[in-house]
């Protein structure tokens, strides 16, 4: 049986200046101005805090002139600055989209002018706006995963040490599925630490049922999350911390009669895992009929409704003790479509991705005693 060490996409990677380009582009003039409807105009002293890190209250923030510095609250209460956003770039991350805390501080470094987007008001645009939507969210993934490449590397402590300078093996989370869902719950997983793989082409964008992007099953199709450049560049971003993407491998079945599971890939790999998020969103139906869930593969070993959507929690089968997000089988979580019951659209995949990723390190903690 092979096990699969380090996984090469067969293509270089992107430049630095390429990813850079994607995590911070600068919007043009005709962007800023679809945008404005939906926010208000501000101005700002220099020095003023625009969000604090460990608040919960943000929003988003488009530089119209002038300059605004993100920094980081280190253990001691020293402020130390990550990057500096200028004329038509933007603040914000997949945090705006969750219910966790802010990461980091963000105040005006000069005299600015600022176009001032609420969250819910942010919401709306992406979910109206589809140019809009492709570059936020490309750079809000881009960003998370890339979060920890400005820290000192001893910022993530990884829970699958090297021994003798060999890698485990056993990967801490294997995300199958390459849409929102995946790509949140991947990005969260390799800054905060989880040996995680990736694995992004389960679904193609053909193969969802008319009008709905197979990738993160909610209606319309955010374009940048289909292609396979996000995550490719994801694959650049992340392999520092001890993630690995495969942006088109498929996964052929799972093996939950053993642990650590073993899923296998489409090439005849397999992999092992202590933990599994299975993201791999919706499949056109035959004719007449409602959309399914992508789950054959799962071989019968998870309880899932007549569609193939996963119960999940106290809705599992013989699960009273299941944790949010966790299937029939401990350590195996559902999030964004494939899951039954969840919200079909591609803001509630991204915040049950990211969600999903605390209860992962909760089972595992409990699963290492």
């Amino acid at each position: 049986m092979n096990r699969l060490a380090a996984a090469p996409s067969g293509n270089p990677p992107a430049s630095l200046a390429a990813m850079h380009a994607q995590a911070f582009p600068m919007l043009a003039r005709a962007m800023i101005d679809r945008a404005a409807p939906h926010g208000a105009e501000i101005s700002v002293a220099a020095g003023s805090v625009l969000f604090t890190c460990g608040d919960r209250e943000a929003a988003f923030y488009i530089v119209l002139e002038g300059s605004v510095e993100v920094l980081e609250c280190e253990a001691d209460g020293a402020m130390h600055s990550l990057l500096v956003h200028r004329d038509g770039e933007f603040t914000g991350s997949l945090d705006l989209f969750t219910d966790r805390p802010n990461a980091v501080t963000v105040r005006a470094s000069a005299a600015s002018r600022l176009l001032r987007v609420s969250r819910a008001a942010l919401e709306q645009l992406i979910l109206t706006d589809r140019v809009l939507a492709d570059i936020v969210l490309r750079a809000f993934i881009l960003r998370r995963i890339g979060y920890l490449r400005q820290r000192p590397f001893g910022g993530a402590i990884l829970r699958s040490a090297s021994r003798a300078g060999q890698e485990d093996p056993v990967l801490d989370l294997a995300v199958i599925g390459g849409g929102p869902a995946g790509l949140a719950a991947s990005a969260y997983a390799a800054s905060e630490g989880l040996h995680t793989l990736l694995v992004g082409g389960s679904l193609t964008c053909g193969d969802a049922a008319p009008g709905v992007d197979a990738l993160s099953g909610f209606p319309g199709t955010i374009t940048g999350l289909c292609d396979g450049g996000l995550l490719r560049r994801a694959e650049d971003q992340s392999s520092r911390f001890g993630a690995h993407v495969l942006p088109v491998r498929t996964v052929s079945g799972f093996d939950g009669a053993c642990y650590p599971y073993r899923v296998w890939l489409d090439d005849g790999r397999m992999i092992e895992t202590r933990s599994v998020i299975v993201a791999t969103g919706m499949q056109e139906g035959e004719a007449g009929q409602a959309p399914s869930a992508n789950t054959a593969w799962l071989d019968g070993f998870l309880d899932t409704d007549e569609l193939g959507y996963i119960h999940t929690g106290r809705a599992a089968a013989g699960s009273m003790q299941a944790r949010a997000y966790e299937s029939s089988q401990p350590g195996v979580f559902a999030v964004g479509a494939v899951r039954a019951g969840s919200v079909k659209h591609v803001l509630a995949s991204i915040a049950e991705g990211a969600a999903a990723v605390r209860v992962v390190h909760r089972f595992l903690d409990a699963s290492a005693h």
